[in-house]
């Protein structure tokens, strides 16, 4: 008989306690926040101190939001639930932020070429000749 160490087997019990109808919508919103915002932040969206802003806002507010969660008359309620939703996402904001702030590229600008300029054909000679 093949026995599981003690650490595997003491947590064995805590994944039958785990509410998936909740675990996995957030975890599944946290991690799309987390992959979106630094994309538009390679794309060049925002500033970066605008993601450094919106980085600072999200990490206080997530900590007087996880003070609130942790309150005696919220723990284990319906509000704590969407209290405690509320937390995580702003956390997946923050570090969303971060890591944004680390990949941000600074759009170019060109005078002389746009990007709908690349798309366009050369012109025709015999077209030209007829506007002039």
């Amino acid at each position: 008989m093949m026995t599981l160490p003690f650490a595997s087997s003491s947590l064995l019990p805590a994944l039958w306690a785990l509410n998936f109808g909740v675990i996995l919508p957030l975890a599944l919103s946290c991690l799309v926040l987390i992959a979106v915002i630094p994309s538009a932040a390679l794309r060049g969206k925002l500033n970066a101190p605008a993601y450094a802003l919106i980085l600072f806002g999200a990490a206080v507010a997530a900590f007087f939001t996880g003070k609130l969660s942790g309150a005696e008359s919220v723990h284990g309620t319906i509000l704590g639930v969407v209290v405690s939703f509320i937390f995580f996402l702003l956390v997946a904001t923050a570090i969303g932020c971060f890591f944004g702030m680390l990949i941000y590229r600074q759009p170019s600008f060109d005078s002389e070429s746009t990007s709908s300029d690349e798309n366009l054909s050369p012109s025709v000679s015999a077209l030209d000749k007829d506007h002039n």
